[in-house]
């Protein structure tokens, strides 16, 4: 698969449209997507023929569109990045649900694959530290985005459970 990056945002966004109507109906035609896009239907037959030759549709004029195995294999990577960002600022930074779809929306195209692979793996760790220590609210950072301040230790020690640099070890 190309990097995702490499494909523009609007590659990006019709490959999730379709998908989406892909799901939604058993065909998806052009004015499906131009209804879902909301543009002209000669913006969408520009796009489809730019996204058959790069290999992401198969689509004959006035026919239905299908996603490629390629298109579809990236339609769920731009889906799983989409659901980390989402997640990362809805529960990490504690953003409001309706903020943190529109920013993992607009981020998600241009963040790079590290950046990515690095969230993910953080999100994983806030998971490890919700099964084991029964909590979400990684180093605090809640109590701080809340009231502006780092709450006392004794609050850190005893919600989180983790163990200070300069605490002796058993």
């Amino acid at each position: 698969m190309e990097n995702i990056n490499d494909l523009s945002s609007a590659f990006q966004d019709y490959l999730l449209d379709i998908s989406k109507l892909n799901g939604e109906k058993k065909v998806v035609r052009s004015k499906d997507i131009a209804k879902i896009r909301k543009v002209k239907m000669p913006a969408v037959t520009i796009m489809l023929k730019k996204m058959e030759k790069a290999g992401l549709i198969a689509h004959e004029s006035y026919g239905y569109v299908e996603l490629t195995e390629k298109g579809r294999m990236i339609a769920e990577e731009i889906k799983k990045r989409h659901k980390v960002l989402y997640e990362f600022l809805r529960d990490i930074l504690n953003l409001p649900e309706e903020i943190a779809e529109k920013d993992a929306h607009k981020i998600e195209h241009d963040l790079d694959e590290k950046a990515i692979r690095n969230i993910s793996a953080f999100m994983e760790f806030v998971d490890l530290m919700e099964k084991q220590f029964h909590t979400r609210k990684c180093f605090c950072f809640s109590y701080f985005s809340e009231n502006g301040d780092l709450p006392d230790e004794d609050v850190c020690k005893t919600h989180l459970l983790l163990r200070f640099r300069n605490e002796n070890k058993d």
